[in-house]
C-alpha cells in the first residue's frame, strides 16, 4: 500500500512566489506527520493592482497542486482582504470546488483567531501602504474587529517585507501600541515573527497574533490536531488548539 508524509494532514499553500518565510517557520513548528506543498503563483508587487493579477493566477496554481492534500490554504495575508469578504468566500470556494477539499485563507484564520482570544479592538501592524493598511481596516471591520491605531513600512516588494528584521519590526509595534487595543496583529506572511511573538507578549503585556501563527492556529485546528503547545509563537498556539 502506498503511503505519503503527512499521516495527520497534507496542506497545500497557495503562496506568493517571493515568500520566503512560510515554509520555514511551518515546517519548523508544525507537528510531526504534517506536510506542507508550496504552490507558487506570481505577485510582482503587493498593491491593489499587483494583488488583482496575481489573484488571475488561481487557475494555473491550481492544475499544479498535488492531488492527495487534505487541505488547502490560499496564504496570502493582502491577497485575501484586498476586494473583502465575499470575494475572498468566491475565491475559496473555487479551490474547494476544483481540489475537492477544505480551504481556508490567510484571513479568515485571523479572524477565527481573534476571535477565539477575544479581541475586537486591536493594534494593526504592517509592511503595507497606508492604502492597503485601509483595506485591511475595512475588512476587519466587517467582522466586528475595530484597528484603533496603525503602523506601515509603505513597502511594495514581497522580498523587502521577508526581510525585515525584529528591530523594525518592534519599531512598527511601539507606533502602533496603545492602552486602547486588547491585541496586536503583526500582518503579512511574508514577516519574521518566529521566536519573536512570546518577546512582544512579554513586552506589551497583550496578545500579539501573526498572519502566520493565525494560519498555523487554524490549520491544526480544521486538522483535528489538538492539545499541542508550540513554544514562541504566542498565547494563541502555547495554550494548544481547542
Amino acid at each position: 500500500m502506498m503511503t505519503l508524509y503527512g499521516a495527520k494532514g497534507r496542506i497545500a499553500l497557495i503562496i506568493p512566489h517571493e515568500d520566503y518565510t512560510t515554509e520555514y517557520e511551518f515546517n519548523r513548528l508544525a507537528p510531526e506527520d504534517i506536510a506542507f506543498y508550496a504552490v507558487r503563483i506570481l505577485l510582482k508587487s503587493v498593491s491593489r493592482e499587483g494583488l488583482m493579477e496575481m489573484s488571475k493566477e488561481l487557475d494555473f496554481a491550481l492544475d499544479r497542486t498535488p492531488a492527495r492534500v487534505n487541505l488547502a490554504v490560499y496564504h496570502c495575508t493582502s491577497g485575501t482582504f484586498i476586494l473583502g469578504p465575499k470575494w475572498e468566500e468566491e475565491i475559496l470556494k473555487k479551490i474547494e470546488q476544483r481540489l475537492n477539499v477544505t480551504s481556508t485563507s490567510t484571513m479568515k484564520s485571523v479572524v477565527e483567531a481573534l476571535k477565539y482570544l477575544g479581541l475586537n479592538r486591536i493594534s494593526l501592524v504592517t509592511p503595507y501602504t497606508k492604502e492597503l493598511n485601509d483595506y485591511e481596516s475595512n475588512y476587519l471591520l466587517q467582522f466586528g474587529i475595530k484597528v484603533v491605531k496603525d503602523s506601515f513600512l509603505s513597502l511594495t516588494s514581497s522580498e523587502a517585507m521577508c526581510s525585515v528584521e525584529r528591530d523594525e519590526l518592534k519599531q512598527l509595534i511601539e507606533r502602533a501600541d496603545t492602552p486602547e487595543s486588547q491585541g496586536i496583529f503583526i500582518s503579512c506572511t511574508g514577516l519574521k515573527t518566529m521566536g519573536l511573538i512570546d518577546e512582544f507578549e512579554e513586552t506589551y503585556k497583550k496578545p500579539v497574533i501573526s498572519s502566520n501563527s493565525a494560519t498555523l492556529w487554524n490549520i491544526l485546528r480544521l486538522l483535528g490536531v489538538r492539545d499541542v503547545s508550540i513554544k514562541g509563537y504566542g498565547k494563541l498556539l502555547k495554550g494548544g488548539v481547542r
